[in-house]
């Protein structure tokens, strides 16, 4: 399955300034990737979107799993 949907925070860890940086999206995308069930993400930072295709899996037991990471779906 692919859903696309907005965050609303990023846990970022250098940007002092909070601005999001496409570094940090890459960060957090890789974390995604680590999550059961997730084969695929692209970040859209400047839009403050997220698309993840997933498998054998529901989408809010991977939104509950980020939201652990501190990325808010």
């Amino acid at each position: 399955m692919e859903t696309t949907c907005k965050y609303s925070y990023l846990p970022c860890q250098f940007c002092v300034g909070k601005n999001h940086c496409e570094q940090c999206g890459e960060d957090i995308r890789q974390s995604l990737l680590g999550l059961e069930g997730v084969e695929a993400v692209t970040m859209d930072v400047p839009n403050r979107s997220l698309t993840l295709q997933y498998y054998d899996t529901d989408f809010d037991d991977i939104a509950d799993q980020a939201d652990a990471l501190g990325v808010f779906l």
